[in-house]
């Protein structure tokens, strides 16, 4: 089951992660994130409830995002400063 949170017509999924230790992120502190680290137009985030009960968190940008990989390490830091501790997985064209 997919709940979205805030979509604009993003198109690619570029990233994934899971919080750990029972963390939890809000749609507007993720989406603020997420914009800033992609720094592009059409950025949306989704989360996402796993059969075996967990939670994925989706990152959607549009096809064209420019350095993702420089987008990714953006992305990572922020929820590094936040005190978040993750996994995160990347599923966009590099």
């Amino acid at each position: 089951m997919s709940k979205r949170l805030h979509t604009s017509g993003a198109d690619v999924r570029w990233l994934s992660f899971r919080l750990r230790n029972g963390q939890s992120i809000g749609p507007d502190k993720l989406q603020a994130g997420w914009n800033d680290a992609a720094a592009a137009d059409g950025c949306s985030v989704r989360r996402e409830r796993l059969d075996e009960g967990g939670v994925v968190y989706a990152l959607y940008g549009p096809s064209t995002l420019n350095a993702p990989h420089a987008v990714e390490l953006r992305m990572r830091r922020f929820l590094m400063d936040h005190g978040y501790v993750f996994s995160m997985g990347t599923m966009g064209a590099r």
